[in-house]
C-alpha cells in the first residue's frame, strides 16, 4: 500500500469543516428517526459505515473470477454467493453478509469492510485476476443506509450525497445495489487517479536531477535512450488518462439511466475528480515539454559531436593529401636531380 506523503485535498478541508459535519450530522440524524439522540457528529459516527475502494491494477479477469466464484464446497454449494450488477462492469460478491464489488477497471470496492480486511483477506485469493498489478491505492468514504423511503424523501427517492457521506435510500434491494456500483464506479476514480498522480510524482523526482543539472551548468548525465523511454512513460501515463480508460467521461452504460448518471456525477463531484485530471494533465504537459526539451539538448549534443567528427576527418583526410602531395614533390624533385645528372 502507498505510503507516500499526500498534500491535503479541497475534499479534506471540507471534511474538517466543524460546520458542515455538524450540519450534514443533524441532517443525516433527522432521517434515521434519532430525534431523541444529540445531534452531533460523535452520535453520526455510530450509524456509519466505511465504504472502501482500493485500486490493484490496470484491470481484473471477470472470467478468472467468475470460474473462482463458481467453485463448489464439499457438499457441492457453491462457495460464494454472487451476483453480476454490469457486465463485464461490476460483479457484487457477499463477503461475511457484505457487499464487496469487484470491478473490471483494477478496483476493490467494499462495503463496511475495511482496508486491512480488503488488503490481507480478500486481495490474496484474487491476485491470479489482477491484471498489470500496481502499488495499490486505497480512498475510504462513510455512508449510510436508509432502509425506507421518509415522508418527502429527499432527491426523489434516489441515492445521493450530503456533505461527504452517502445516503443509500430505497427498499428495491435490486436498485440500492446499483447504486452502490454507481458510487463505487465513482469512487475508483479518485483510486485511479492516485496511481497516475503517483507514477507522474516519481518521474518528476527521477527527472528532477537533469533540471537541477542544467540551471548549474552541468554536464546531463541521462542517455537519449534513457530521455526516449521516459518519454514513452509520460505518453503511456496520458493515454491511460485520456485515451484507454473512461477516467475523463461518463461511461456509456450510464447514458440511458440518468439516476445511475446522477449518483456517478455526485461522487465524482465529491472528490473532486475534474479538477485533478485538469491539474494532472497541465502536469503531464509540462513534464513532456521537460523530456523535450532534454531531448533537444542530447541531439545538440549528438550534432556538435558530428560536426566534430566530420572536421576531424575533414583534417585527416587533408593531412593524408598534404602527405601524397609532398611525396609526389619529393618524387619529382629527384626525378629532376636524375636528369641532371645524366
Amino acid at each position: 500500500m502507498s505510503t507516500k506523503k499526500q498534500k491535503p485535498s479541497i475534499k479534506s478541508l471540507r471534511r474538517s469543516s466543524p460546520n458542515l459535519q455538524r450540519e450534514t450530522a443533524q441532517y443525516i440524524l433527522s432521517l434515521l428517526n434519532k430525534n431523541n439522540e444529540p445531534k452531533s457528529v460523535e452520535v453520526l459516527e455510530k450509524y456509519l459505515s466505511p465504504v472502501t475502494s482500493i485500486t490493484v491494477g490496470e484491470t481484473i479477469d471477470f472470467e478468472v473470477i467468475l470460474n473462482e466464484l463458481n467453485r463448489l464446497d464439499s457438499d457441492g454449494n457453491r462457495r460464494n454467493e454472487y451476483s453480476v450488477l454490469m457486465p463485464d462492469e461490476v460483479i457484487n460478491v457477499k463477503y461475511n453478509g457484505k457487499d464487496l464489488m469487484i470491478l473490471s477497471n483494477g478496483t476493490i470496492v467494499g462495503w463496511g469492510l475495511s482496508e486491512s480486511v480488503i488488503m490481507k483477506q480478500i486481495l490474496p485469493t484474487m491476485l491470479p485476476a489482477i491484471c498489470d498489478k500496481c502499488e495499490p491505492e486505497s480512498e475510504e468514504i462513510d455512508w449510510v443506509e436508509l432502509d425506507y423511503l421518509p415522508d418527502n424523501s429527499p432527491n426523489n427517492g434516489n441515492s445521493y450525497m450530503q456533505g461527504d457521506i452517502m445516503v443509500i435510500q430505497g427498499t428495491n434491494k435490486d436498485k440500492i445495489l446499483l447504486d452502490k456500483a454507481a458510487f463505487a464506479i465513482g469512487l475508483s476514480r479518485s483510486t485511479r487517479l492516485s496511481v497516475l498522480e503517483n507514477a507522474l510524482e516519481d518521474h518528476i523526482q527521477l527527472t528532477r536531477v537533469n533540471s537541477e543539472y542544467l540551471s548549474e551548468g552541468k554536464q546531463i548525465k541521462t542517455t537519449e535512450s534513457d530521455v526516449l523511454k521516459l518519454t514513452g512513460r509520460l505518453f503511456l501515463l496520458r493515454g491511460k488518462l485520456n485515451l484507454y480508460s473512461e477516467l475523463i467521461e461518463t461511461p456509456d452504460l450510464y447514458w440511458t439511466e440518468p439516476t445511475l448518471e446522477r449518483i456517478y456525477e455526485l461522487i465524482s463531484r465529491n472528490l473532486d475528480i475534474s479538477p485533478r485530471i485538469s491539474i494532472l494533465n497541465r502536469k503531464l504537459d509540462y513534464a513532456t515539454e521537460e523530456q523535450s526539451a532534454l531531448l533537444a539538448v542530447l541531439n545538440e549534443k549528438k550534432s556538435t559531436r558530428l560536426e566534430w567528427i566530420i572536421i576531424i576527418l575533414i583534417m585527416v583526410e587533408v593531412g593524408f593529401e598534404t602527405f601524397h602531395f609532398y611525396e609526389r614533390y619529393l618524387d619529382k624533385l629527384n626525378d629532376n636531380d636524375n636528369d641532371k645528372s645524366n
